[in-house]
């Protein structure tokens, strides 16, 4: 549960086309080779770059370093506890424990050192240890569980994990362990317990996000593995989730407002950052097999080994679901390979490539008649979508007393081939979009004793050349349910080349005045721009108008800056001001539509103002709260009039207020109650829009699609008898919201209840399961509104039982 720790320690950083296929399957080729060489090297022992960096920098070390591992558990129960983070005060080196609670910390110099072991909802243990020269060290512990809440790893404001107490941002975490007991078949299943984060479910692993902002597929999130964007600006994806394997990940991190100053564009509404796992400290192979109803399938496989200063971790995920809604099936493939090397000198790399196939059936929305009577419906059986990800990046890190430099290298390649299920009503069309990256973040930290200041100074480097080719269709409808069934393929509305390229540097500095305030601030010059080419001639007119060629480019400087103090051991109090901006999408500058220009769309902005606080109360309570309020200009928002003609505009300014609150109670040693509320007032500041000739403005209206209150409870029991597992209940709500800007048509929300259970039988089994949607409340996951669809519900799932055996096999 995402609260606050008090007074922790700073933890270790742990389908294709016709169109230009030769090229693309060159870039294809290229890049699959290139990241299948760099694995190859990885895993035998050093890539080349590795190699010659340990040459220089390992000469006159110890001829024999030391190790430290051990096995954490809990100290009631005896069970193994997994995602523990142990590590060196004082450095970066460190290791997470696996799922039979074993770490190992390789290639430690001789000495003396405190070692501090912490897991979310546990108390901290901290040790001194002696090291001897080539000794093999035992340190095993055992943790009690506690009121207190540690996020062992955050996405801090300097881009490095430190001490939430020190963040003068709203920084929520949900870790490793926690995701797996969760099992979510959705990321929806689990963001729910981070306050003011809502993930609505759509087609199979298809999501939209809210986190202070409303529910939107607009390019306000900035999705991040491993702090290595997942996506460029210039091709933003809202289903971004989907190209990382969150069933398996180490945990989720959620920065919440702006976060340009240090990340750059997209990161308005927020920051997601999905970790990867690092190796087992022993040989070790972990295989989950999960079934449920409507067709659900998963198998989940990991194995792995730490040996000497190398650690591999190689994660499988294969997922596929029917559906509860006719001919919508899904299909998913994921695989994650990581690879860690670490010197005795502060030297450390590591590699993570990360591929992900997702195919699946889409659906259309139900009108009102339709959700009552057939929520099942699928009115769009011809809607699909095919997903292709690949993602390589190699973190070098050079650790010398107290400075750190580091440099990621990273390539990207992406495919998008879907028919668009939301536009067939208006605007059916065939889409194929594809992009490579290739960039480069470059960081260097010092810290000062003076003031206990630290400077941080960086630059992000990122090219992405990627095509367009959007197709007209003739969809054709069939049947009583007037679902469309058939399609044939017309002329192309747009079909052009774009190159984004952006080069940021940037710029951040903490100090302390006085022991218990801490003052940070940043800055960050973005520099953007757009190279576009048409493979059309330019069209002027109608509804699908195309720009002439043409080069954009965008510069903006962010500010941030913050205080914390602690005011007490048990009360951290903190306050921030942060600027954001985002450049608009390729898609928003160049599909003119019907607009009279598109290339002339301004950046959005943003200016947040944040106070809150985070503390205890006698030991058995923790809470955080979050209070903040947010302007945002030149917003770009759509319009679909009576005539399905869309209508593409900045908006003159958003407002988005809102209080966030998190409880932790433990109310008994084995009984724990997690708790997550916000409530937001969105509204339209200023926008004026021409509606059939007039002008029409929506200043004082509040914003659609924006919840009212977003609200989560679970309730967590953990007696001895379940030999380490839990029973649980949760229950979460979505409040009312708009559908419409106009504020004529409202949602007044759902509620549903969740059940979760698990076993743990002896020799490295366990079995769970868990009923989601327990009272089988018929809900929609979002309703919008608009002239020519009229009401439209996409509904949500009904009551769900699932079940399965995971096994762990470790030497």
């Amino acid at each position: 549960m995402p609260l606050p720790d008090l007074d922790i320690e700073t933890p270790f950083r742990a389908r294709p086309s016709a169109h230009h296929v030769p090229a693309r399957h060159a870039r294809t080729a290229a890049l699959a080779l290139t990241t299948l060489a760099t694995v190859a090297a990885s895993l035998s022992h050093a890539t080349p770059l590795q190699a010659q960096l340990v040459g220089k920098t390992e000469q006159n070390q110890p001829q024999h370093a030391g190790s430290l591992r051990g096995i954490v558990t809990d100290a009631v129960t005896n069970a193994p506890l997994a995602d523990v983070m142990v590590f060196v005060r004082g450095t970066v080196r460190g290791a997470q424990s696996d799922g039979a609670g074993r770490y190992v910390i390789a290639s430690l110099p001789a000495g003396r050192y405190t070692v501090v072991v912490q897991r979310l909802g546990y108390a901290q243990h901290v040790d001194s240890v002696d090291i001897a020269d080539g000794a093999d060290t035992r340190h095993d512990v055992a943790l009690r569980a506690a009121a207190q809440v540690i996020a062992p790893m955050v996405v801090s404001a300097a881009r490095e994990a430190q001490r939430r107490t020190d963040a003068s941002a709203t920084i929520d975490v949900i870790d490793g362990a926690s995701l797996r007991e969760a099992r979510a078949a959705h990321p929806a299943g689990i963001a729910k317990r981070i306050p003011g984060v809502h993930v609505s479910q759509l087609s199979g692993e298809g999501h939209s996000t809210a986190i202070r902002q409303p529910i939107s597929t607009k390019p306000l999130y900035l999705f991040l593995e491993d702090g290595v964007p997942t996506r460029s600006t210039g091709f933003f994806n809202h289903n971004a989730l989907y190209e990382v394997n969150l069933p398996q990940s180490g945990g989720m991190e959620v920065l919440k407002g702006p976060g340009t100053a240090l990340y750059g564009s997209d990161a308005i509404g927020g920051v997601i950052n999905v970790l990867t796992r690092g190796a087992p400290a022993t040989p070790t192979v972990d295989l989950s097999v999960e079934g449920g109803d409507y067709g659900y399938r998963r198998l989940l496989a990991s194995g792995g080994l730490t040996q000497g200063g190398h650690g591999l971790r190689l994660d499988l995920n294969l997922t596929r679901a029917d559906g509860f809604k006719r001919d919508a099936p899904y299909d998913r493939r994921s695989a994650t390979v990581r690879h860690d090397y670490v010197t005795a000198r502060g030297l450390s790399f590591r590699t993570v490539v990360t591929g992900t196939q997702v195919h699946q059936r889409d659906v259309f929305a139900l009108s009102a008649a339709q959700f009552d009577a057939t929520p099942e419906l699928n009115r769009s059986p011809i809607a699909y979508r095919d997903v292709s990800a690949l993602r390589w990046s190699t973190a070098i890190e050079r650790e010398t007393g107290s400075s750190l430099f580091s440099v990621t290298p990273f390539a990207r390649h992406n495919v998008l081939d879907l028919i668009p299920n939301w536009q067939l009503s208006f605007n059916p069309e065939l889409w194929d979009t594809r992009n490579d990256s290739y960039g480069i973040l470059v960081k260097y930290r010092r810290d000062f004793v003076p003031l206990r200041s630290r400077l941080v100074a960086g630059v992000d480097v990122d090219y992405s050349p990627g095509s367009i080719l959007y197709s007209g269709i003739a969809a054709s409808k069939e049947g009583s349910d007037s679902a469309w069934t058939s399609y044939t393929v017309g002329a192309p509305h747009y079909d052009y080349d774009v190159a984004y390229r952006q080069a940021s540097p940037y710029l951040h500095a903490e100090l302390s005045p006085a022991k218990r305030v801490r003052f940070d601030a940043g800055v960050r010059y973005d520099h953007s721009a757009y190279a576009y080419d048409t493979k059309l001639a330019p069209v002027q007119t109608g509804r699908f108008r195309v720009p002439n060629d043409t080069t954009l480019s965008f510069s903006r400087m962010s500010p941030k800056v913050g205080v914390t103090v602690d005011v007490s051991t048990s009360l951290n109090v903190f306050a921030s001001y942060r600027q954001g901006f985002r450049a608009p999408a390729q898609g928003q500058l160049f599909q003119q539509g019907a607009n009279v220009n598109t290339t002339g769309l301004a950046p959005v902005t943003a200016n947040s103002a944040e106070v809150g606080a985070r503390g205890a109360l006698g030991g058995r309570l923790l809470y955080t709260l979050s209070v903040y309020d947010m302007r945002v200009e030149n917003d770009i928002l759509g319009i679909l009039d009576s005539q399905g003609t869309m209508t593409t505009s900045n908006a003159g300014e958003t407002r988005h207020r809102g209080v966030e609150v998190a409880l932790g109670a433990a109310l008994a040693p084995t009984l724990r109650l997690d708790a997550a509320y916000s409530s937001s007032k969105q509204t339209y500041v200023d926008w004026v829009i021409p509606v059939q000739g007039k002008n029409r403005s929506y200043a004082g209206n509040t914003i659609e699609l924006a919840p009212h209150t977003l609200a989560n409870l679970l309730l967590t029991w953990t007696p001895r008898l379940l030999n380490g597992g839990r029973l649980a209940a949760e229950w979460s709500s979505t409040g009312r919201y708009y559908m419409d800007a106009e504020n004529t048509h409202a949602y007044g929300g759902f509620e549903l209840w969740t059940l979760h259970a698990n076993y743990h039988l002896r020799g490295g089994g366990e079995l769970f399961a868990r009923v989601a949607n327990l009272t089988n409340a018929r809900y929609a996951e979002l309703v919008t509104y608009n002239a020519f669809n009229k009401e439209q519900f996409t509904p949500g799932n009904p009551r769900m039982l699932f079940a399965g055996m995971r096994w762990t096999w470790a030497r």
